[in-house]
Formats: structure tokens, sequence, C-alpha cells
């Protein structure tokens, strides 16, 4: 039987979900239809699926778009992308549609947690969970007094917004740096902290800041498939300067899966976690959403956003799928770099819900 699976507007990585789903569905042939759709002409993305559609610039008539496509193309799986929140509080209804819907996770809460970055920190320590360390920072004042107070000892420190993705708002305090370096060179992530001082005192309400150890790493990024909060399949990805190390053993790849445990994952996560001076990995953050490389873990030979469509579809059982990654798993080391394609300005797939 033929299960129509719709991935709704996501981030970076919905195109590379997109393909890899289309890829292992061509072991079953018939057996799944791919639908994609954004709020945008992002047609790059969207003629990776057999059928696109564009969603509605409101929130407000988002649940009467969703309603329209379940009737009229018999939708029966969604994966939520970007707006995981929204869904996950629209879950009654839309599974009333007889749809199964995934978002990252099993309830609202674990959205709240997962986005802030202090309460993730406290709930893990609370579960016996390793987190880097970290202070709340809610002025230049605070700050100013925990750069000398140095509760980190002699390790470098940086400071993060307590809310934010993709590393937005990420700096890194370096005394040596020249005023003009951030300007200069705003990808190495470094700035005098007398200048952040100096900017951050000028913000009449400023945003709370997370406050930490720069740790020497590597750090691990584990793309995660788990189903209600059990992780099924996994792929670590250590990255050391430009490469990236696929593996699905050791420390790091463990705390990541009791972290994915903890908040209750449920479908295609990320976990990040850094070596401490000693080795220990720490957690540092969870995204309940496929991370932006989620793509490299293929070369792994584990295909996760694949495993997630045949799961979701029924086309496999659990244990199937956690020994289809473990027999397909090889080491890889993987380097990304910029690429083009072709925009075609017509799509060609395109369904139009009345």
């Amino acid at each position: 039987m033929n299960k129509r699976i719709w991935f709704t507007e996501g981030l970076s990585s919905q195109k590379d979900v997109i393909s890899c789903v289309k890829h292992l569905a061509h072991a079953y042939p018939g057996a799944l239809t791919v639908f994609a759709s954004h709020r945008y002409p992002r047609n790059e993305i969207l003629s990776a699926a057999d059928h696109a559609c564009l969603e509605p610039q409101s929130a407000d008539a988002r649940f009467p778009f969703i309603e329209s496509m379940v009737r009229e193309h018999g939708i029966s799986v969604i994966h939520s992308g970007k707006n995981s929140l929204w869904y996950e509080s629209q879950r009654e209804r839309i599974s009333a549609l007889g749809v199964r819907l995934t978002t990252g996770a099993t309830g609202a809460r674990w959205f709240e947690m997962a986005d802030d970055k202090v309460s993730f920190a406290r709930f893990m320590e609370q579960n016996g969970l390793p987190v880097v360390p970290s202070l709340i920072i809610e002025s230049a004042q605070a700050l100013r007094q925990a750069l000398a107070d140095a509760p980190f000892g002699d390790l470098p420190v940086c400071i993060k917004p307590v809310r934010g993705i993709y590393g937005m708002g990420f700096w890194r305090f370096d005394s040596a740096a020249s005023p003009m370096s951030a300007l200069y060179n705003p990808d190495k992530r470094r700035i005098h902290p007398d200048l952040y001082l100096h900017a951050m005192a000028q913000e009449p309400a400023p945003e709370p800041m997370v406050f930490m150890p720069y740790l020497p790493g590597p750090e691990y990024s584990v793309d995660i498939l788990a189903e209600d909060g059990e992780p099924v399949a996994a792929v670590a990805r250590r990255k050391e300067g430009s490469h990236q190390y696929l593996e699905n053993s050791g420390a790091a790849y463990e705390l990541a899966l009791a972290c994915a445990r903890c908040l209750h994952a449920d479908g295609l996560v990320n976990v990040q976690t850094r070596n401490d001076q000693n080795g220990n990995p720490l957690l540092l953050e969870i995204n309940l959403r496929p991370s932006g490389g989620i793509g490299y873990t293929r070369f792994s030979g584990v295909n996760l956003p694949g495993l997630f469509a045949l799961r979701q579809a029924d086309i496999i059982d659990r244990q199937e799928a956690a020994n289809m990654a473990r027999a397909a798993f090889k080491p890889a080391v993987v380097r990304s770099f910029s690429d083009v394609q072709p925009y075609d300005e017509t799509l060609h797939n395109l369904v139009v819900p009345s």
C-alpha cells in the first residue's frame, strides 16, 4: 500500500532529508510518495519531492491548509520542520485527520526545555548527565564580574544567547584580539572582552546570555532517529578542523543517546557535545529537528531520514530499522564544500489544494 509522507517547511537540511528519503524509497517501489512544502518558492528544495506545494504565509491559515492537503492528497504522515512547536500544539487536531505526526518530541514542554540552554543544562544535571558548566548573564555588569571572578579557572571562555540556532550570537573572548578583528573576520568568532562589554552596556535590555568555558574539543554532532524517547539508529560526526569523522560508538555517542531519552525525542533530532580538558564529553545542546549536516551521515551507509520514512509508513518495524543501521554502518571521513545547481523557475510537481 502506498503511503504519502509530507515534509513541511524545514530549516537548512530539508532538501537533504527529502533526497535521502527518495534514495531509500527506490528499494521499495510504489511504497512511498513524498510531498514537500515551503512558504516561499524554494524550487531547489521542492523539486526534490514527488509533489510540492506552497504553504500559506499566515499561521492562522495553516490548519485549514493541512486539512485540505490531507483530504485531497491522502497524506498519512506529516513531518514538521521549522514550526514544530506549532504543530505539537495542534497534535490532537492533526491526528484527528487520520495523520501520523512527527515533530521531534512528544510534548510542548520538551521544546521549551531544549530551546532554553540554561533550563536544558539544569535538567540534564538533574538526570545525572554531564553538561558544560555555565552562568546566566543578564547585564554588562554581571558579565564584567564573571570575567573578573574567572569561575572556570584558566580555561578560555565564551558566550552565547540562552535561545538561538545556527550558533548565532556565539563569541569567544580573546584579550589578545584587536578591536577590529571581530569586524575584519567575524567567522573566527573571537572578540576582545572590553569591546563586547562596551556593546552590551549600550543595550537597554540585553538578551540573556550563557557564559561558559570554551572547551578544547573535539566537538561531536550526533544525528539520531528516535521513537517516543528511544533511539533507534544514530550516527556521530566528530568535527576536527574541516573534516568530520563518522562514528557509531564511543562516550559522546552514548551520552547523546542518553540525552535524547531524557527529552523524550521523537523523530530526527541532533545532540551536540564537546570534550573537556580531560577528554570527557559534555552536553552542549539538543535540537529537536534534523541537523544541517544530517545528509552527511549517508556516507556512513546509514540513511537516517530514509529509515525514518520507512518507519513512519510502517514498511519496516523498529528492530528492522535498528538492524539495518547497524549492518550498513561503515566509518567514513567527510568534508563539506560550497556547491551550486541550476534553479528551475517552474515547478513541474506543484499541487494546489482547494
